[in-house]
């Protein structure tokens, strides 16, 4: 079994710990834009230059974060919303069994979505949950269809709604139409800047901060760079755009060559870096992509016969791991997302909700794990091939279940382990 130990957390300087809930911003969420609050590139504190991680700290006006621990702290590190108290910390159930629940999911073309999404449902059958509707759209573009599948959800009126907006700031309403009915609204991956829902998620903002950071430290801070972007729009591309270009900001010496839209799919990606290269044969020094694409960037700088270049492995995966194992002399850069532990943990934490746990905040944020070369002779099976897109996601990668008690008024209500 692979330890969690072989893998690096990203520690947050004492002078960013000091930051946290120190910052007095306004909060905002984000639709086609960087919400109004988050500090833009300009405003980046000095770090160490180019190949470190940009120190922002958190939006914490209430100071909520001090009586969490170091390592539930350091995962909010420029999360672009303001922490608040969740609207449910006191909140009562009127019963203790027969909980129904109604998914409101993002279309699953990608892999991560589509593994996500099964394993909630999967997991909230395991605790005896009761999925009344489990619906998404067909184009994750489709915001007025997925608005009409929450309004539906709603007129079910289950216990509770697990929500992957794709458009956060134009589902508010309908969460406060939730709450107004007494639904929680535990929101999936995407971020919604509201008290009364809880997002569950990782943050997608420092992990591009991450990913890009020691990817340009490979170049040695100077070259240029291929971006593969994600679905335009969405909160994750939009917190991967934040985030890259405020490690880019510390490297005056990296260029953007050029865009390709990977779509989260790979696919798409991989066809799309193929085009890019065709008319662009010298290639770049290094790609920074929005998650899960990696291994199929890497195909289409094999398949043009060109030397694969350093990659951020946004959403890293077995294949990708695999193949830079065998390699020692290539500087892979992972960041773990792993889309079956994260979609258990949040049916946990919806079902404490249901519990009367009390959730202390109103965004439960993960903080990605980082992969290098160093740790791949640890943690790569020999039975891996470099095609597999299988997320990596060895055991202890994620939430603890201490750290997932840290966000209960009452930990002990509910699951104490996700299922």
């Amino acid at each position: 079994m692979v330890k969690s130990t072989r893998f690096r957390r990203i520690r947050v300087a004492a002078t960013a710990l000091a930051a946290v809930g120190a910052l007095s911003l306004a909060g905002c969420s984000a639709t086609s834009s960087t919400p109004d609050n988050t500090p833009d590139a300009g405003q980046t504190p000095a770090a160490d230059g180019c190949g470190s991680v940009p120190q922002i700290g958190a939006i914490d006006p209430g100071d909520l974060l001090s009586g969490f621990s170091s390592d539930v702290q350091t995962g909010y590190n420029a999360y672009p919303y303001e922490i608040q108290e969740s609207a449910w910390s006191d909140w009562k159930p009127d019963k203790t069994e027969g909980f129904t629940a109604a998914i409101v999911g993002q279309a699953p073309a990608a892999p991560f979505i589509a593994a996500y999404q099964g394993a909630l449902a999967d997991s909230l059958e395991a605790y005896g949950v009761d999925v009344v509707l489990n619906v998404a759209p067909n184009d994750p573009t489709d915001v007025p269809g997925q608005l009409q599948q929450f309004g539906q959800a709603l007129s079910l009126k289950p216990d509770i709604i697990f929500f992957n907006a794709a458009a956060p700031e134009a589902a508010l309403d309908l969460v406060s139409q939730a709450h107004d009915a007494g639904i929680p609204v535990i929101s999936m991956v995407s971020q919604i800047d509201s008290p009364y829902a809880i997002s569950v998620t990782y943050n997608a903002n420092l992990q591009a901060m991450v990913g890009a950071a020691y990817t340009l430290q490979n170049i040695g801070g100077e070259g240029s760079i291929l971006e593969v972007t994600g679905i335009p729009g969405i909160s994750n591309e939009i917190a991967w755009e934040d985030g890259t270009e405020k490690a880019l900001a510390l490297c005056p010496d990296v260029t953007v060559a050029g865009q390709a839209q990977g779509m989260f799919q790979p696919p798409v990606a991989q066809q799309a870096v193929v085009q890019y290269l065709a008319t662009n044969p010298a290639g770049v020094d290094a790609v920074l992509q929005a998650g899960t694409m990696g291994w199929a960037i890497r195909d289409a700088f094999e398949q043009s016969g060109i030397p694969v270049p350093p990659i951020a492995d946004i959403g890293a995966s077995q294949g990708f791991a695999a193949w830079a194992a065998a390699d020692p002399a290539y500087p892979y850069v992972g960041t773990s997302t792993p889309a079956v532990p994260m979609a258990q943990s949040a049916a946990q934490i919806g079902v404490k909700v249901l519990s009367g746990a009390g959730p202390k905040l109103n965004h439960i944020v993960w903080e990605p794990y980082l992969v290098t070369a160093d740790d791949l002779s640890s943690i790569v099976d020999p039975s891996w091939v470099p095609e597999d897109g299988t997320d990596l996601a060895p055991d202890g990668v994620y939430f603890t279940d201490e750290q997932i008690a840290e966000f209960f008024n009452s930990p002990e209500l509910g699951p104490q382990s996700p299922e």
